[in-house]
């Protein structure tokens, strides 16, 4: 151990505190990223050889400089700090391609069972396909390539309209009219040119032959497709993934429910996609959209106004498919870090404009579903 060199990370900082009349110190340790705080009570040696851990100094350089510490407790503190996740040794460090170096220290501290070049490695060799490349479904993907994902199929059968300028980041006038698929890909590319992108300009219907576009390695299916409804596309999409053993996460909302997460569909660590329904269902009963028109004799409507008419079509604003694309990359990544401290626990979370407050509920696994509760 004399001969490694040691450096405290970067999202740790320690504070000094010094005990009246006395040798004594404390040291505060405060990990910025997961906001952990721990104090010891030693003395300045102590103090010193923490402070002289800085990635150029080998321990047996400090000791001899010091000359007051002996090998035994100093092994003793270095284990220690080590296995607060306080310090690491340098030649553990690989070379960090620089755009992912902050992301990498945020892993050190998020996942705690492995270095935080490993989980990064691990995330970029994940595979995601993306039913929907809407405004939140390209949000997620935009999101998901930004922390290194590299291996992706889009799937989508609109073309961008000026409708889209608002919500759609990935927007520009120069590609009005094009498929979205090619759109989002030439975008996503310019954030990373490593990535592999398969694109379906296609529609997602009944009759859909997924196995020739869901590939057998995927390690996640997104569902923001909400034609003809979310819910159909869900079902459709979880039983072909649970017989499959394949994660499936359902995101996206419209209108004034906009601002929401997901659930993650992963039997039998969570509910199956029937039952996810059920809960919704229960949770809806009774209740039935109303569209209408005003009738407004004032107000002169032309045929074709009426004929274009699109009862439920969407509505909401870029902050707000924003907010549910992030809230939901947060379980997405997580998920896809295969943490053991991940929580299977399905809180679904919406945030509610006109009163400032978030809401949750739990899909829990429903009585009598013969799928869940075998």
């Amino acid at each position: 151990m004399e001969s490694k060199k040691y450096k405290i990370k970067e999202t740790v900082d320690i504070f000094i505190s010094n005990e009246e009349h006395t040798d004594n110190i404390t040291l505060t340790f405060h990990v910025m990223t997961t906001r952990d705080r721990l104090e010891i009570k030693t003395n300045t040696n102590v103090a010193r050889f923490i402070a002289s851990l800085d990635g150029m100094k080998t321990i047996n350089d400090i000791i001899t400089e010091m000359g007051s510490l002996r090998s035994k407790d100093v092994d003793k503190l270095i284990t220690f700090l080590l296995n607060q996740n306080f310090i690491y040794d340098i030649n553990n460090i690989c070379d960090i391609e620089p755009r992912f170096s902050r992301q990498i220290t945020f892993w050190d501290d998020f996942v705690l069972e492995r270095p935080g070049i490993e989980t990064q490695y691990m995330l970029e060799g994940k595979n995601v396909v993306l039913f929907g490349c809407g405004a939140v479904g390209g949000g997620i993907i935009e999101i998901l390539v930004r922390a290194g994902i590299k291996n992706i199929v889009l799937v989508d059968y609109k073309s961008l309209s000026k409708s889209h300028a608002a919500r759609h980041f990935y927007y520009n006038y120069e590609n009005l009219g094009k498929p979205k698929v090619d759109v989002l890909s030439e975008f996503l590319s310019s954030i990373d040119s490593r990535v592999t992108i398969t694109k379906y300009f296609d529609k997602l219907i009944p009759t859909t032959n997924l196995s020739s576009i869901i590939p057998d390695d995927t390690d996640l299916i997104i569902n923001t497709c909400d034609e003809p409804y979310i819910g159909h596309t869900s079902l459709k999409l979880g039983r072909y993934a649970q017989a499959r053993a394949i994660p499936l996460y359902v995101s996206g909302g419209f209108d004034a429910h906009l601002m929401s997460s997901g659930e993650l569909i992963f039997p039998p660590h969570t509910p199956c996609i029937d039952c996810a329904q059920n809960t919704f269902s229960n949770a809806l009963k009774g209740w039935n959209p109303v569209y209408s028109i005003v009738n407004n004799p004032q107000l002169e409507l032309s045929k074709s106004i009426y004929d274009n008419y699109i009862p439920g079509g969407p509505g909401g604003l870029a902050m707000m498919n924003g907010f549910s694309a992030n809230l939901s990359c947060m379980k997405i990544v997580h998920f896809l870090l295969n943490d053991s401290a991940f929580s299977y626990v399905n809180n679904r979370y919406e945030y509610l404009p006109n009163e400032g407050k978030m809401t949750n509920f739990e899909l829990v696994k429903q009585s009598g579903c013969k799928i869940c509760n075998e």
